[in-house]
Order: C-alpha cells, then structure tokens, then sequence
C-alpha cells in the first residue's frame, strides 16, 4: 500500500496535531532551563550546588527519554501509532503538573524523570504518522512544518518563563497537554500500519536493528549526526551563565532571552531545510548545507560572542536556523527503515539523540576541570568534536527522498 498521492483531510490534521505536539515537547524540554534558578532558589538549594542539581535533573529528564523512546516506540509499531500520542501525552502532563508542587530537589528529579518517559514518544510518533500519511512528494515539507510550527513552544518556554513564576509554567505546560489530548480525538491511524497489522511479521522489535549490522550502522550515524544540535541545547544554553562567565562577559545573558532567541532562529530554520529538501529534492544535501551553516554560525559565536550582548544574542539566532537541519535528519531516519520497525526506530533515534546531553554535560564539566574550570575551552573542544562526527557520519547515509514506506524489515 502506497501513501496517498494527494493531501487528505487526514493528512492535515495529523500535521496540524503532530506539530502541536511538539510544540509542547519542546516547551517542557526547555522549561528546565529557563526556570531552574528561579526553582533552585524557591527551594533553597545553595547555589554552589547548582551545577550539579542542574546537570543531575537535566541528566534524569533526558534518561526517561530514552527509556520513553523504546517503550513508545514498541508501543507504536505494535498497537498503533495514535496509542502513541494519546498515552505520551497523559503521562506527561500528569508528572509535569506534579512537578510545579514539588518541595525538595529529589521530587524535581524524580517528576522531570516520569514527565521525560511520557514526552519520549511525541514527536517519534508524529514524524512517523505524518511521513505515512503523506505522498512523499510533500512529506518532507510536512515534517518541516511540524518542526517549524513545534519550535515556537521552546519561544513561548522563554516568554512564559520571563512573566510567570516557575510554578505557574509548569503548570501551563501541563493544561497546555491536556489540551492537546482533546484535540488528537479527530486524528486517524496511519494506512500503512492499518495493512501492517494483518501481515504476520515481527513487530516494534529493536533486536531486528541489533542483529543486521547495516541496519545499526545507519541508526548509530543517525544519533552522530544529530549531536552538534544538542550541543547547543544542552551546552551552550543551559550552561550560558558559566560560559559567558568564563568568556569574560562583564553582562551575563539571560538563559530565557537565549532560549526564546535561539528557537526564534530554529522555528524558521525548520521550515526553510524543508524548502531546500524539496527544491533540491535531496534530504542529504539540505542537511549538509544546513550542517555547514551551524557550524560557521558555532566558529563565529566562540570568537566574537564575547564582545556584547547583541552580538551573543544575533548568534544565538542564527545557530538555531542552522540547526534546523535535524527535523530533516529525523525524516531521513523515518524514511531509512521499514514499517514494522519505523515509529521504534525513529522515537529511539531522537530519544537517544536528545540523550546526548547527558555524556555532553558529564564530558563538559570534565574537560573545563582540566582546564582550571575554563567552560569556554571546554565547550570549543566538544563542539568540534561533534561537528566532525556529524560530517563524517552524513555520508554514510542512503538518500531517502524518492523513497517509498511501503516496506517491511526482515
């Protein structure tokens, strides 16, 4: 069975329901980070302790990602996609609810941990319904627009956090769920899973991708090219007071302007790597020319970021255009594998690519204690490492723009 050659109503509306989604998976990625000072301090937390509770909460959120990745992703190829994204959604905007209630840092972690295991299987799920559901003459603009539109809740994280107490934008984030669970009622099951279902084939089963070295390969590549992207996130931003600090910025930039600007830049980055993947009909070459981009956008920022606040903050913004090369990324791992296995797939490779924060941050603060505590050097060392990671994993990936789905992995 083949997608459908034209845009359904169907279609539509899982664009429209995916990309509100993400939305509010990225405003809950990001709350963290705008919020933690102000939650530390609420909760009286020394702030000598700060980089650690910081690195710890970051570090549990993102480790039930990964976990969320699997579990959803299972979920999704075994029962169907909009299990998925009704069951992700519920479990996220409970814990984030409890989360605006807790009183000791043990109970943040904890929260952000479960709220983690819920958001895990948002945007896996989306990608992978909106990719089957659209003819792949569009699907690459569908997922971009997706990107596009899901970026503003990482700008409305910042807005939310600048006027509203921590608290309170917790608890915006979970209504903002609840809302969307609401909305997902009208959304259909993917064909491609419905004619799925009657064959009598593996299922959701990670070990398929273990067993084919060439089938692992493309998914480790995958996770290599998509670090640098999370680099900015959980570098760059989350740690921007130390950076700056140790840049020898006499103003320290505010972590929620950074956000706001940086997903400013994403939100507009998505859309136009979408554009470029259909005018050039080329997932591959859209990546690399949007890969090239950030990293000039990176050099630029470690040499002249120092100099004002303007300068740092314009840096931020067009960083997060480069870096919207990795919704493309992850319609090219949608794309790379079969039906049976693509939801798990394509949920684990963002999970785990979003899970890069946590050997990042470990491998951050390891590398400036060998420089005297020096973020700044320590940060330069591990953005080149991953730009050249990325690079060297790019060209060992198929091109998958004229690509059909309507296969299965053995």
């Amino acid at each position: 069975m083949q997608a459908p050659s034209t845009i359904t109503k169907a279609a539509i509306i899982g664009v429209i329901v995916s990309a509100l989604g993400f939305f509010v998976d990225l405003y809950d990625i990001i709350i963290f980070s705008a919020e933690r000072i102000d939650s530390f301090k609420s909760l009286a937390i020394p702030e000598a302790e700060w980089p650690v509770h910081t690195r710890n909460i970051l570090n549990a959120q993102m480790f039930g990602m990964l976990l969320g990745g699997f579990i959803w992703g299972t979920i999704g190829d075994k029962f169907g996609r909009l299990k998925v994204l009704f069951g992700s959604i519920l479990m996220y905007s409970l814990f984030t609810l409890l989360n605006a209630f807790v009183k000791d840092v043990n109970s943040y972690m904890w929260c952000r941990f479960l709220a983690g295991v819920g958001l895990a299987g948002e945007l896996g799920a989306g990608i992978t319904l909106v990719t089957e559901q659209m003819d792949k003459k569009y699907r690459g603009f569908a997922v971009a627009l997706v990107g596009g539109i899901g970026m503003f809740g990482a700008v409305t994280a910042g807005i939310v956090a600048t006027y509203c107490s921590w608290k309170t934008s917790y608890i915006i984030g979970a209504g903002l769920g609840l809302v969307l669970l609401i909305l997902r009622l009208g959304v259909l099951e993917s064909g491609l899973f419905n004619m799925m279902r009657e064959e009598g084939i593996s299922k959701g089963n990670f070990i398929i991708v273990l067993r084919k070295k060439e089938l692992f390969w493309k998914f480790f590549c995958i996770l290599l090219v998509g670090m640098p992207g999370w680099f900015a996130t959980g570098i760059l931003i989350t740690f921007t007071k130390e950076i700056a600090t140790s840049m020898g910025m006499q103003e320290i930039p505010s972590a929620a302007t950074v956000i706001s600007l940086n997903f400013l830049g994403f939100a507009f980055g998505d859309p136009l790597c979408g554009l470029l993947s259909q005018y050039l009909k080329s997932r591959k070459k859209a990546i690399y020319t949007f890969l090239a981009a950030y990293s000039l956008f990176i050099i630029l920022f470690f040499l002249f970021a120092k100099y004002s606040l303007t300068i740092y903050y314009g840096l931020f913004v067009a960083m997060g255009m480069g870096v919207g090369f990795t919704i493309m990324l992850f319609t090219l791992a949608a794309e790379q594998f079969g039906t049976n296995i693509r939801t798990l797939v394509t949920s684990t490779s963002l999970n785990l690519v979003r899970g890069w924060v946590i050997p990042l941050s470990f491998a951050f603060q390891w590398v400036a204690s060998l420089f005297s505590g020096n973020y700044y050097t320590s940060a330069v060392i591990i953005a080149c490492t991953a730009l050249v990671l990325a690079f060297l994993a790019m060209t060992q990936l198929e091109e998958t723009y004229h690509k059909d789905l309507d296969f299965y992995e053995g």
